[in-house]
């Protein structure tokens, strides 16, 4: 008889924890316990409020995640919910709990014997990046470091990009039907939806010899005029091409407006995009292979669907 895992997943209202909350249930040899932002009675109304939330954590309940509290800012409410789990899955998005929150979450699973842990990365390849080539990604960095050094055994789950953000990413410029792009747009590009991203994630969990290693997949592979040309094929829209430059003047570009950005949004996207077009993100084992059941979603049926 095989002995059920069991998983704790933060951040598990977001739009890819929820999601990895379902697929581990999906496995059937899986506890999981969905973690919930711990409240004060004053701000729990406020909580109710937020009917989106609500209908998540009803459908993880519904579904049969154990629904339990805490704050990756409260180290104190850590420790009990770590205890007797086998793997921790951090969803947590960027902002300013990310670095401190995470490093809280493995020192309480370090703490309670948690044998594996998986940051929160979901991205391109941000191990092979400099510091300061992006601004979130120099994030998952800080914490993977930390995370080495705890001792703690871990899995990596690395997607590249979000199919879900094609449109919203700098090459594409919807208002002037307009896909605009820096180099020579030749470079490989790699896309997950966060439905298959949240699959591989459920096989990671139970996947044990994925220890101390990083699982790299992709539901697509394109070079940004093969991004192009799928875009318009799928939505009958014919966009017009234009070069922006080099890659070296797209880091320029960066540099520039980082220094005088008021907010990170007005470059962090674009940092992204360097991480790709230049190729210094790249997934380089992509291992699709090793879980075939899975059939990843391509961004041609990705936008066929109307979902961009």
């Amino acid at each position: 008889m095989t002995t059920k895992l069991t998983a704790l997943v933060a951040g598990s209202t977001g739009m890819l924890g929820s999601k990895i909350v379902s697929a581990l249930l999906d496995k059937g040899n899986i506890d999981v316990r969905a973690m919930v932002r711990r409240l004060s009675p004053a701000q729990a109304s406020i909580d109710d409020s937020n009917g989106e939330n609500r209908k998540k954590i009803d459908a993880m309940k519904a579904k049969g995640a154990a629904i339990v509290e805490g704050n990756v800012m409260e180290p104190e409410t850590l420790l009990p919910l770590c205890a007797g789990v086998d793997v921790v899955v951090s969803a947590i998005g960027n902002s300013e709990v990310t670095v401190p929150g995470q490093k809280n979450l493995i020192d309480a699973a370090k703490q309670q014997g948690v044998k594996r842990f998986i940051p929160s990365d979901y991205s391109v390849d941000y191990r092979k990046l400099d510091y300061g080539d992006n601004d979130n990604l120099d994030k998952r960095k800080e914490v993977f470091e930390y995370l080495q050094q705890s001792g703690l055994e871990y899995t990596l789950v690395l997607n590249g990009v979000f199919m879900e953000f094609i449109t919203y990413m700098p090459l594409f410029d919807l208002e002037h039907q307009t896909f605009q792009y820096w180099g020579d747009g030749e470079t490989p590009l790699d896309l997950t939806t966060t439905d298959d991203t949240a699959k591989y994630v459920a096989e990671a969990v139970s996947d044990p010899s994925l220890a101390n290693m990083a699982l790299e997949v992709a539901g697509d592979t394109l070079t940004s005029k093969q991004l192009k040309a799928t875009y318009e094929g799928a939505t009958g829209s014919k966009l017009t091409e234009k070069s922006l430059g080099s890659i070296a003047e797209m880091k320029a570009w960066i540099t520039n407006k980082k220094t005088s950005a008021s907010s990170l949004e007005e470059y962090v996207y674009h940092q992204y995009m360097y991480a790709m077009v230049s190729g210094k993100g790249k997934l380089d084992r992509i291992g699709n292979a090793r879980y075939p059941h899975i059939k990843p979603m391509t961004v041609k049926q990705f936008l066929s669907k109307g979902d961009s």
